[in-house]
């Protein structure tokens, strides 16, 4: 896990632009996913799961189930992610977890894939909770894949991953599983020229 960096602007809206190139070709990035149990919204997050990538490949992880408040721990997803009630019963609650998180990403960019979507859940969790661990720096590998990879049939999760790294399977819906293809997708921009400046890592 990675060593606590604090920063005055965490938890600031990001504005899910796309990334300046140093952000993009940053040596290191963190990929996120979240599940929600129901969707009343982002406070039912009953799962979060961070993967580092550093020079291309996956160097650290946390993932954990998070217990919802009551009022919001009606698991009407579980049919999609497999996550239960009784998978969360010992969990910690958000405000247990956003100090580890915030540490864990320090002052890396992060990327989602539909980044809208994690961005409201994260946004949510700090508004009921009290914390400040939403990343300023925060972009969305679905906007970024349109823009750098033409001609794919839709930008879901698998769609992308498969034309990054052909042949890849995971078990989507799996929050790890989900912030890891993230990851891959950027590790693979990464390797592009990024639109309107050529520029580009190269192959690894």
């Amino acid at each position: 896990m990675g060593g606590i960096h604090h920063s005055t602007a965490r938890g600031r809206r990001p504005a899910l632009s796309s990334p300046s190139t140093a952000d993009l070709l940053a040596r290191e990035f963190v990929a996120v996913d979240f599940e929600t149990a129901n969707r009343r919204g982002g406070v039912s997050a009953c799962q979060v799961a961070l993967v580092k990538f550093r020079d291309g490949q996956l160097a650290d992880r946390l993932t954990t189930f998070i217990r919802p408040p009551s009022g919001w721990d009606d698991f009407e997803f579980t049919w999609l992610h497999g996550i239960s009630a009784s998978d969360t019963r010992r969990a910690p609650m958000w405000d247990a977890l956003a100090s580890s998180i915030t540490a864990f990403i320090g002052d890396t960019p992060v990327y989602a894939h539909n980044a809208s979507f994690d961005a409201r859940v994260w946004r949510q969790l700090d508004e009921f909770f009290g914390t400040a661990s939403l990343p300023p720096r925060f972009f969305c590998s679905l906007q970024l894949s349109r823009r750098m990879i033409k001609g794919l049939p839709d930008y879901k999760l698998p769609t992308v991953v498969d034309r990054c790294i052909p042949g890849y399977r995971f078990d989507h819906h799996r929050a790890d599983a989900d912030a890891e293809a993230c990851g891959l997708i950027i590790a693979h921009l990464q390797t592009l020229p990024y639109p309107g400046t050529g520029r580009s890592k190269g192959p690894r």
